[in-house]
């Protein structure tokens, strides 16, 4: 398990951290344009979350659900991010997360569609100019959960 994020180098690493700062900037609303375009692309992961099924899809973009949602998943994000320079915390980190997502029957392909809104919603934190491995990096990250 030590060998766990050995993909991420530390290149790699040092982009997510200083690409974060700009997601981090309003946590809430990031996590909010990233689950909407989420669930734009994805209208069947509402049924994941058992908060979000009883919500009509016209309703669910300004739901007190998904806002607390989004501030979950940006805390998560933020905290693993925030141990990425340190293996004997992200490592652990990953795994409870690994976890996590098993528990709910979340798959990898599940995460890395994830992917595409969390990129997209970088892109528009630098006007489309990120930088040279960003996107790389963040893909990795992702395949490493």
């Amino acid at each position: 398990m030590g060998k766990l994020p050995g993909r991420l180098t530390w290149q790699q690493r040092r982009l997510i951290m200083e690409t974060f700062k700009l997601l981090d900037s309003d946590p809430v609303k990031t996590g909010l344009r990233i689950l909407i375009k989420l669930f734009s692309e994805y209208p069947q992961y509402k049924q994941v979350w058992p908060q979000f099924r009883q919500i009509p899809d016209s309703s669910i973009m300004h739901s007190d659900q998904l806002r607390e949602h989004a501030s979950v998943y940006m805390c998560w994000l933020r905290s693993t991010v925030h141990s990425m320079s340190d293996d004997d915390k992200l490592i652990p980190q990953m795994i409870r997360i690994a976890k996590v997502h098993k528990n709910r029957n979340v798959h990898r392909g599940d995460l890395m569609n994830m992917l595409h809104p969390l990129l997209e919603t970088l892109k528009e934190c630098v006007n489309g100019e990120m930088a040279e491995g960003s996107e790389t990096a963040w893909t990795t990250f992702l395949e490493v959960i």
